[in-house]
């Protein structure tokens, strides 16, 4: 009887300890990545405004919200990184790079952009148990380089792509300070087919100096975050060699439950110590070029170091949104 009393007893123990460490899986595999792009509480849209952001509580509202990620790694408790291969859709993913596009054509977003959105990214991971994500802002060396005019969806947007020699535009946050909500885009024209553009004026140039073509209104702030230092014989031409500057932020973020947690992109937090009021304006804002003089305020919210590219610090961009 009391050997009956005591199987009993650690029976119930070992199911109070399994309890409390909760299911052995939290995913069958098929994990959904939920983004959002805020600014603080707000989510962040064409069209509307927001007050008190940055070091000055400048007024802004915006006119391109997109970025790239990739190499996207879920971890488990015991800190072992998983890859999850991303779906293969043909429109916002490709190999291990995918979209996220938060501006919907409208308002002052109606210049280069367009009504498709996508806050998602879909793929698979052997079923377990995972409580963190990690993941980097770009596009990998390996792709970067790329034509975008016969790159596949989603490498193939003029508005998201320098040249040949500079790569992509990792994320593209254009900003209109003490402007309201619906304001016009600037007249620079981002969406040019490319056969038409300036290759001399729309990459960061290998030693930082930075030109885009066009008269920005001085009340444009532009985020375009990308590789810089990329050498090759000229800008229709791609590097062999991997920029001395590669401006590839990584993320990792604990305390993560596929299929509930919102990665959030929260462009107040970084941000807070940026003086939006005050820019060089040819170009607005920072294009990535160690030499801009608006980036430096920028970088380190990005973890990033702006005279080398490197990692320095923690970003304080992405952070979870849990129920």
């Amino acid at each position: 009887m009391l050997r009956h009393l005591r199987g009993l007893l650690l029976g119930a123990m070992l199911v109070m300890a399994l309890a409390a460490c909760g299911p052995a899986n939290n995913t069958d595999g098929n994990v959904t990545l939920q983004f959002a792009m805020n600014v603080g509480d707000e989510a962040a849209a064409c069209g509307q405004s927001y007050p008190g952001v940055g070091s000055a509580g400048t007024e802004i509202a915006f006119t391109d919200l997109r970025f790239y990620v990739s190499n996207i790694r879920l971890i488990n408790a015991q800190g072992q990184e998983t890859p999850l291969e991303l779906a293969q859709d043909g429109v916002w993913q490709y190999q291990n790079v995918a979209l996220l596009d938060f501006e919907d054509g409208s308002g002052g977003c109606s210049e280069g952009g367009n009504t498709a959105l996508n806050s998602v990214v879909k793929g698979t991971v052997p079923a377990g148990r995972y409580t963190g994500v990690a993941f980097d802002l770009g596009v990998p060396f390996a792709l970067n380089h790329a034509d975008v005019t016969a790159a596949p969806s989603p490498l193939n947007i003029q508005a998201l792509w320098w040249n040949w020699q500079g790569g992509y535009k990792f994320m593209r946050v254009d900003m209109q300070t003490g402007a309201p909500a619906a304001a016009a885009a600037p007249t620079m024209d981002m969406s040019a087919p490319a056969p038409t553009i300036d290759m001399s004026a729309t990459a960061p140039a290998s030693q930082g100096e930075m030109q885009e073509s066009g008269a920005p209104t001085p009340t444009a702030w532009f985020i375009h975050l990308g590789s810089t230092g990329c050498q090759s014989n000229d800008r229709t031409t791609p590097p062999t060699a991997p920029c001395s500057n590669p401006n590839l932020p990584s993320a990792r973020l604990d305390g993560f439950t596929p299929g509930t947690s919102v990665i959030v992109a929260d462009l107040a937090s970084l941000l807070q110590g940026v003086p939006l009021d005050q820019n060089t304006p040819e170009p607005p804002g920072c294009m990535s070029g160690p030499q801009d003089p608006d980036c430096p305020a920028l970088f380190p919210g990005f973890g990033l170091d702006l005279a080398t590219g490197a990692a320095a610090g923690s970003q304080q961009l992405f952070r979870l949104q849990n129920p």
